[in-house]
C-alpha cells in the first residue's frame, strides 16, 4: 500500500488559482486563434468564454477526482491497514471528507454545463460575459465549501504517510517477546540480511522487516520492538488498538523466550507475556527459547524450539516450523 505516494492536499485558494489559470490560458489561446478572422463580436465572445469555462471545468474536476483517487479506497483496505486507520484517524470524517471532494467535482461539472447552456442560448454580448463571471464565482464558492474537508485530508495524508510499508499479499510472521531476548538477532539469522526499518503508530521504536525465502515461498517476518514486548494493560486504549491491529497481519507469531534471564526480565514475567499474546492473537504461536547455549535450568514446554540466534543454532528448525504453519494456513483458505 503506497501511502507514502499520496501527494500534498492543497488549500482551496491553490486549487482555485490552478483552475482559473487553466481557464485564462485557454481563453488566450482561443483569442489568438480568432485574430484576423471575420467572426462577429458575439460569436468571438461566445467561443472565448466557452473555452474558458471548458478548461476550468476539466481542470477543476480532474484536480478533485485525482485527489480522491490518490487516497486508498477505504472499503477495499486490507484489514490490517483498516484497523490502523480507525485507531489513528477519524474514520467517519475521513470518508465524509473524501465524499465532500466528490460532491465538489460533481457540483463543478454541473455548474459548468449549466453556464455553457446559457452562453449558447444567449444573444446578448454582456450576458455571455456575465454567465462566465457567475460561473467563476460559483466555482470558487464550491472549493471554499470543502475547505474543512481538504484540511482534514492533508492531516490524514501526513498520518498515512507514516504507516509501515507492509506487504499484505504474502504470509507474515510476527516476532514477539520481552525486550533484549534476541528478537532482532533471530530475525537477522532467519533472513540472512539486515532488517528494513519501518515506523509504526504510537511507538517511538520502529518495526524491523525481513523476508525469508524457503521452498519457493516468500514469507515476511516482522520484529516488533516497543509493541509486543509488554502487557497490553500498560497501554492506553488507542495504543492497544494499534498493537491489536497486528492480529490482522500475523499468520503466525514467534515468541522468543530467554530462559537464562540475561535479558533482565524474570522468566515467569516472560511466560505471563506469552500467555497474554496467546489470548490476544488467534494466530498459532511458535515458542523459541533463545540463548540455549547459556545455562538456565528452566523447565520448558516440549514443543519449544531451542536456538542460539547468535551462533545460528536451531535456525533451520524455526524455518521449517514457519513454512509448515504458513503452508497449512494457505491450504485452509
Amino acid at each position: 500500500m503506497a501511502f507514502q505516494d499520496i501527494p500534498k492536499v492543497e488549500d482551496p485558494e491553490t486549487y482555485i488559482d490552478i483552475t482559473f489559470h487553466a481557464g485564462e490560458r485557454a481563453g488566450s489561446l482561443k483569442r489568438n486563434e480568432l485574430k484576423g478572422t471575420d467572426v462577429t463580436r458575439l460569436i468571438r465572445s461566445r467561443i472565448i468564454e466557452t473555452a474558458k469555462i471548458g478548461a476550468v471545468q476539466k481542470t477543476g474536476v480532474d484536480v478533485l477526482l485525482n485527489l480522491v483517487r490518490q487516497f486508498p479506497s477505504l472499503d477495499r483496505l486490507d484489514p490490517f491497514y483498516l484497523a490502523l486507520v480507525k485507531c489513528t484517524l477519524d474514520y467517519d470524517f475521513l470518508k465524509k471528507s473524501l465524499g465532500g471532494v466528490m460532491w465538489a467535482a460533481d457540483r463543478l461539472d454541473k455548474l459548468a454545463n449549466d453556464a455553457l447552456r446559457k452562453i449558447k442560448a444567449t444573444r446578448d454580448l454582456e450576458h455571455i460575459n456575465a454567465h462566465r463571471q457567475a460561473f467563476y464565482g460559483r466555482t470558487a464558492s464550491v472549493f471554499k465549501q470543502i475547505k474543512t474537508n481538504l484540511k482534514y485530508l492533508e492531516e490524514s495524508r501526513k498520518t498515512l504517510k507514516k504507516f509501515p510499508p507492509i506487504k499484505t499479499d504474502i504470509p507474515t510472521v510476527v516476532i514477539a517477546g520481552a525486550p533484549n531476548v534476541g528478537k532482532s538477532s533471530l530475525l537477522s539469522a532467519l533472513t540472512g540480511s539486515t532488517p528494513k526499518i519501518a515506523p509504526y503508530p504510537f511507538t517511538t521504536q520502529n518495526l524491523m522487516l525481513g523476508y525469508l525465502s524457503c521452498d519457493g515461498k516468500k514469507i515476511q517476518l516482522i520484529d516488533t520492538p516497543g509493541l509486543l514486548d509488554r502487557p497490553l494493560e500498560h497501554r492506553n486504549p488507542i495504543e492497544k488498538q494499534a498493537v491489536l491491529a497486528l492480529k490482522h497481519l500475523a499468520k503466525a507469531i514467534i515468541f522468543v523466550l530467554d530462559p537464562s534471564e540475561a535479558c533482565g526480565y524474570p522468566f515467569q514475567e516472560q511466560l505471563n507475556l506469552l500467555a497474554e499474546i496467546k489470548r490476544s492473537f488467534p494466530a498459532p504461536v511458535i515458542v523459541v527459547a533463545n540463548k540455549s547455549d547459556l545455562q538456565h535450568g528452566k523447565k520448558l514446554a516440549p514443543d519449544t524450539i531451542m536456538v542460539s540466534a547468535e551462533k545460528k543454532i536451531g535456525i533451520d528448525d524455526v524455518k521449517h516450523k514457519i513454512v509448515t504453519i504458513t503452508s497449512q494456513d494457505a491450504h485452509s483458505e
